[in-house]
């Protein structure tokens, strides 16, 4: 009896570990040679416009939402690893009334920290300070915070939103958590556990799908008017089980969504695990979802005069932003343009301007890569070999304009780059 059930658990290894060992070992130190000899093609980008670049990313959360214990100690370095600039959170209240700011705000070792509330579908970030009444009527809500010169975003788009509300101002183009819903989660969860340390970017980059529905229904949308396109991480750093002391002396022990599992006393069997306390208290961690993992998988690039929450503000409101999936290459430096007659810049992603002023829609890139160039939807030119500098010769018609970027990563073309539409009017 002993031999077989032996037996199983060698097989339920062997099923279970085979392949995260196989990319630890073998496949992913292959992607990150791939990945660092196309990092010796990078080439500095002319300036087009007067704007500063800023990295960072939206829609994450800490310690105030119930389903994460982050703090400053995890998302400060995380996001220095990253080289972001911003974070702008977007922790769950704790009930009806919400009030904002709270949690963590401002200027932290050079990150900006901007406070934020998600709740049923709502991304939104007041930038003032208010109390959200969550219990009111949702289009209300929207209506109440962008009039008072706040943003309100979608957030999980694959999900039933009033789209016709006149008020609400972008959407996200891809979120990391509705990516991962159609993932068997056992081997996923096992093949982060092996290789979140050294390889996560690449376990997730396993995971992903282009949100084609999605961006069919953000390209709709922007038929009708200007919808802003955000990527979002949705990193809660919560797919973990960890330890920490509590008062008495006894363990508690947390699981995935920080949700308490047990308590118990140090033992003999159980103190080989554990470590001196952290900068958090804990002194157990098997992580398989951590911030530095999910700042260095997409990110927001946006264009604007300073690292400010109104320079920043404004400038998304205005879609001056793009977003990359920037475990593959760093994105800073890229440009998707309209120039005039003259070969001056007239407008830059987000812009909206009269067709008499743009003859010509250009981009330019760090790195060779596929240009796409979406039309009101549907893609209208894909260049036929990888290069630096994209520029439309055909004719450009009233309607709203989009690049993407596709990157060669083991022979095909994978997504890279999503820009915020031109608008020709």
């Amino acid at each position: 009896m002993l031999k077989v059930i032996l037996a199983i658990v060698l097989i339920i290894f062997i099923l279970l570990f085979t392949e995260p060992i196989w990319n630890r070992l073998v496949r992913y130190p292959g992607l990150e040679r791939e990945r660092k000899e196309f990092m010796t093609l990078y080439r500095e980008t002319p300036s087009v416009t007067s704007l500063n670049t800023y990295r960072g990313v939206m829609h994450v959360h800490s310690y105030w939402s119930h389903d994460s214990e982050g703090t400053l100690h995890d998302l400060i370095p995380a996001a220095k690893n990253a080289g972001l600039s911003f974070i702008f959170l977007t922790d769950h209240p704790h009930g009806n009334s919400d009030t904002i700011p709270r949690g963590y705000t401002g200027y932290h070792d050079g990150v900006l920290i901007v406070a934020g509330s998600e709740k049923e579908g709502f991304a939104t970030w007041p930038l003032d300070s208010v109390v959200i009444d969550w219990s009111a009527d949702r289009d209300t809500i929207v209506k109440k915070i962008t009039g008072a010169g706040g943003i309100v975003f979608y957030s999980h788009p694959e999900e039933i939103h009033n789209w016709d509300n006149p008020f609400f101002q972008g959407m996200e183009i891809y979120n990391f958590h509705a990516d991962a819903r159609d993932e068997k989660i056992l081997p996923v969860l096992i093949n982060l556990i092996v290789n979140v340390k050294k390889y996560g970017n690449w376990a997730q980059y396993d995971m992903f799908d282009e949100q084609t529905a999605i961006l069919k229904l953000y390209d709709s949308l922007n038929s009708g008017r200007k919808i802003v396109g955000y990527s979002a991480v949705d990193t809660h750093e919560n797919q973990n089980i960890r330890a920490r002391y509590l008062k008495d002396g006894s363990i508690e022990w947390m699981g995935p969504n920080a949700n308490i599992i047990d308590t118990t006393d140090v033992t003999i069997w159980n103190r080989w695990l554990l470590s001196e306390p952290d900068a958090n208290g804990w002194i157990f961690k098997l992580m398989a979802d951590t911030y530095m993992t999910g700042f260095n998988h997409i990110t927001n690039y946006v264009l604007a005069d300073t690292l400010t929450v109104k320079s920043l503000a404004d400038h998304i409101k205005k879609g001056h932003i793009y977003s990359a999936l920037k475990y593959i290459a760093d994105a800073d430096g890229f440009m998707f343009y309209g120039t005039d007659g003259l070969d001056v810049t007239s407008a830059i992603t987000g812009d909206s301007t009269n067709v008499t002023g743009v003859t010509a829609l250009k981009a330019v890139s760090p790195f060779p890569g596929q240009f796409r160039l979406i039309h009101n939807g549907k893609i209208i030119d894909i260049t036929s070999s990888d290069d630096y500098n994209y520029s439309w010769e055909g004719p450009v018609e009233k309607g709203a304009y989009r690049i993407e970027v596709h990157l060669r990563l083991s022979g095909n073309y994978h997504p890279w780059i999503y820009t915020n539409p031109i608008y020709i009017y």
